[in-house]
Order: C-alpha cells, then sequence, then structure tokens
C-alpha cells in the first residue's frame, strides 16, 4: 500500500453507535483515540493497552476490547497480529461495519509483507471486506477511500478502473453534509495524478484544502497533494511549496509535512536537508518509523558510521514487528564494523 493510502486511512474518524458503559470506558477511549489517526507516544500506548488488557482479563470475548487490542497491535506496528484478530472479529460479528472496514485496510497494509499469491488473495479478501462493510453501512468513509484506491491501483485484470475509483470518489463528496469531501476530493487528485493530468489534479486538491464538513481539513488534502507531486509527477520543487503550507497550518503533534520535506529534498540532492527535516519527524513523533529509517540510510551514506549504527539499533528496538527490522539490525553491525 503506498504511503498516501495509509495516511489517509489512518486519519478517519468513525463515530461509533455503541454504548459506553462505565465498564467499557477505557475500551472505548482507547478505540476512539487511536483512530483519531493522531501519533500516540510509547507511554500513551502502554496506558491505553493496561486499559484494554484489563478489559480481556476480566472478559476474554470482549468484542470491543477485541476491536480495540488490533488497533493497538496496528499503532505498533504489528499489523499481521491486528489482522488474526479482526479475522476472528468479522467471523463472530459480521454484521459490524466497521470491523469490515477496519480488517479489509489491513489486508492491504500486510499486503508488501507477503509472497506472490498470498497478495492476490489479501487482494481480493480487502476488496470484499470493504464491499461488505458498504453493503452494512453506506456512510463509512474508510472503506470507500480504501476500495477507491484499490481500484486506482490495482492492475486492470486484478479489477482496476478509473472508473470505479471515480465512483467511489464522487459517493464520498455526495455523502451528508460533507463529510467525505476532502477524501473525496483527495482521491480523485490522485486518480488525475495517475493519468498525468496536472491540471485538473491541482484543481481536485484545492477543492480538497477548501472542502467544508466535519471531516474537513487543510492538512489532509496539502499532505495528499504533496505525495502526488513527489511519487507521481516526480516534482520535489514544487512538493516543497505545497509542504510549506502544509507546515504553517499543521498541528504541533503532525510529522507529516516533515517527513514528506525530507522525502523531497533528498529527491533534490539535499541530504543534509533531508537528514534535518527526518530529525524534526522523529523529534515529534517518535513512532516514525520511516523517517528514522531514511535518517539511518542517509547517515550511512555521509559515512557518518557511528550516528548511522545507533539509528538503525534504535529502529529495530523500537519497530520489532516492522518487515525492515532483521535488516537495520544488520546494518547497525555493518556501521559499527566500518566505524571502527
Amino acid at each position: 500500500m503506498r504511503p498516501t493510502v495509509a495516511l489517509l486511512l489512518v486519519t478517519l474518524i468513525a463515530g461509533s453507535s455503541f454504548a459506553v458503559t462505565d465498564q467499557g470506558a477505557a475500551v472505548e477511549s482507547a478505540i476512539s483515540q487511536i483512530r483519531a489517526g493522531k501519533p500516540l507516544a510509547p507511554a500513551d500506548l502502554s496506558v491505553l493497552q493496561a486499559g484494554v488488557d484489563e478489559a480481556l482479563a476480566s472478559s476474554p470475548g470482549n468484542e470491543r476490547a477485541l476491536y480495540a487490542k488490533a488497533l493497538l497491535d496496528r499503532a505498533k506496528g504489528d499489523r499481521r497480529q491486528a489482522k488474526a484478530v479482526m479475522e476472528g472479529l468479522v467471523k463472530s460479528s459480521p454484521a459490524v461495519a466497521e470491523y469490515h472496514a477496519t480488517y479489509g485496510t489491513l489486508c492491504f497494509e500486510v499486503i508488501n509483507t507477503a509472497g506472490t499469491f498470498e497478495q492476490m488473495s489479501l487482494a481480493s479478501t480487502g476488496r470484499a471486506e470493504y464491499e461488505k462493510a458498504i453493503q452494512l453501512d453506506s456512510s463509512l468513509i474508510e472503506p470507500r477511500v480504501g476500495l477507491g484506491r484499490f481500484f486506482l491501483m490495482a492492475p486492470g485484470y486484478a479489477g482496476g478502473s478509473y472508473r470505479k475509483a471515480e465512483e467511489q470518489a464522487n459517493a464520498l463528496i455526495a455523502l451528508p453534509d460533507g463529510k467525505g469531501e476532502v477524501f473525496g476530493r483527495s482521491l480523485l487528485g490522485d486518480i488525475y495524478a495517475d493519468k498525468g493530468d496536472w491540471a485538473k489534479m491541482e484543481e481536485q486538491y484545492n477543492l480538497a484544502e477548501s472542502a467544508k464538513g466535519p471531516n474537513a481539513s487543510p492538512s489532509i488534502a496539502m499532505r495528499g497533494y504533496a505525495q502526488a507531486l513527489l511519487t507521481k509527477k516526480k516534482d520535489p520543487a514544487a512538493a516543497l511549496v505545497v509542504l510549506e503550507r502544509y507546515r504553517a497550518v499543521a498541528s504541533a503533534d503532525d510529522a507529516g509535512p516533515w517527513y514528506l520535506t525530507g522525502e523531497a529534498k533528498k529527491a533534490l540532492g539535499d541530504d543534509e536537508g533531508a537528514i534535518a527535516a527526518y530529525l524534526k519527524a522523529v523529534e515529534i513523533a517518535p513512532s516514525a518509523a520511516n523517517s528514522r529509517y531514511a535518517i539511518a540510510q542517509l547517515l550511512e551514506k555521509k559515512r557518518r558510521f557511528a550516528e548511522a549504527a545507533a539509528q538503525y539499533r534504535e529502529f529495530a528496538s523500537r519497530f520489532p514487528a516492522d518487515s525492515r527490522a532483521a535488516k537495520a539490525a544488520e546494518a547497525a553491525g555493518r556501521c559499527e564494523a566500518m566505524g571502527k
């Protein structure tokens, strides 16, 4: 799954129709905080985990606590474990649209760590879960974004279709009170970027930036626009212009503009500027795995071996479930040897 996709999906705030009792308050708080998409420090995750673990200890079959556990596993980088929990939940509670949507997202989030045949199965399952979620609740945003991006990214023989992707984008824009407009416009922007229609791409991202409604967020629009300029148009200089505006409106706990600034500066050959931007992202969000890995790689490239080794070690320690953890540990050893 491309970074754009993951970044959009984790920003979705889905309202819950479940009643919150005193006993379940900690669980619902964990679900709400994680689904808000804001980075959470390890200490905060530990507090949420303690409440969820307590709920599961008293009632192992508590489905809301299991759902919170899956979201916590995902937040900590263990997406395979989260997917396993969600697979059980969609079987035990097949009428809950939210569970199908989250399971669909996790299927796509683990796809890059799977073999070829498993990837095909995951894509098929993820698509089916999104479609089931929409069938159960057509007002949900997450499955429409996910399904639209599946249609955008998949090859034609696997179901990919610009027309179908646009249908999901337009359905998002048509949701009541404009609650899906920023996501629908951003999806249309990505579709036009994929087609190479830069004028329409810019138009849609500008509309996304000025969208109204309960989920409206210029940051979401600017993030998607900068990502499209970087990955599709291959124009890091233009991306930096957007990112300057993004940084001006981003919340204090949003590491996104700094990570993307690092990506743009790296593409322009400004390694020192990229390192500085990635470090800012890590300072804001210690859980910013991509930024930390990029720092280590650039430090190694600059032959700053001791610093690179420390960053690789920190990455392997913080993100043991990440598919790059073993490579990071190996690279740390290599850098330590080179630094002697």
